[in-house]
C-alpha cells in the first residue's frame, strides 16, 4: 500500500475515527528521533530565525528530535 493510498483511506474515515489517527500519528512524531541531516537543517533555522517565537518552536523540535518523547512529561 503507497502513501497515497492510505492518505485516501484516511479521508474515508468518519471524524472520530480520524482524530483518533491524528492522536497516533502525533504520538509517533513526538517520539521519533531526528536524523543528523533533520537536525543540522534545524539548527540552520533556528539560527536564521528573527522571531522569538519561532525560535523557541524550532528549539524545542530539535530537542524533541535529539532526544524523543519526554517521559515525564
Amino acid at each position: 500500500m503507497t502513501a497515497s493510498q492510505i492518505i485516501d483511506e484516511i479521508k474515508s474515515l468518519t471524524p472520530e475515527e480520524q482524530a483518533g489517527v491524528m492522536r497516533f500519528i502525533y504520538q509517533l512524531d513526538a517520539e521519533r528521533k531526528l536524523s543528523g541531516p533533520e537536525l543540522s537543517t534545524l539548527a540552520s533555522r533556528l539560527v536564521e530565525a528573527a522571531d522569538p517565537a519561532e525560535a523557541s518552536r524550532v528549539r524545542e523540535t530539535i530537542v524533541r528530535g535529539f532526544y524523543g518523547a519526554r517521559r515525564d512529561a
